[in-house]
């Protein structure tokens, strides 16, 4: 990052139009590779305790009803995900962008306390039965911290594609 900052109309303008595709980014690529990862683990952990199942009872109906509750953990887990992922990109664009500080280390960083906030938002605040809002249901500081080290470290994957995917705007220069 330079020493002098252009601070012209064009040049604010882009800074603001790099931060808002590098949230645009994260609050759309972030989502969906959660939600194949998930998918992925759910499927590889479950596959020989389901052909083991689907062999003793033999029911060819199963495979149907596992195929949509995979897709069905996917869609949740998009949904879920997708307030972490906006709040990650913020804090992320205005670290590269504002602050020039846009290492690999600062989205997973951004995950991370993205996260935990949604994980201490989740102790908190208890959403009705009737609400749309996905919140952990956290009881105690110790699940709290849990929770969020095993988020932490699934969102590493996603936070990491975020970040090659955004290079291009969070290493942008601005000419004076």
């Amino acid at each position: 990052m330079s020493a002098s900052r252009s601070y012209s109309a064009g040049a604010v303008f882009q800074r603001l139009v790099r931060a808002i595709g590098i949230v645009v980014i994260f609050s759309v690529v972030g989502p969906l590779t959660m939600a194949a990862l998930i998918s992925l683990i759910a499927v590889a952990f479950g596959a020989v305790l389901l052909q083991m199942f689907l062999a003793l009872i033999e029911l060819d109906a199963m495979r149907t009803m596992v195929s949509v509750a995979v897709w069905l953990l996917a869609f949740v887990t998009v949904l879920a995900s997708l307030l972490p992922s906006i709040v990650a990109g913020l804090i992320f664009a205005l670290a590269a962008v504002y602050g020039g500080i846009n290492m690999i280390w600062m989205a997973w960083l951004a995950a991370a306390i993205a996260v935990a906030g949604f994980v201490a938002f989740g102790m908190f605040v208890v959403p009705s039965e009737s609400s749309a809002v996905i919140l952990p249901d956290v009881r105690s500081v110790r699940q709290a911290v849990t929770l969020s080290a095993m988020l932490g470290v699934l969102a590493i994957v996603p936070a990491g594609l975020c970040w090659w995917l955004a290079k291009p705007l969070h290493r942008a220069s601005i000419a004076p």
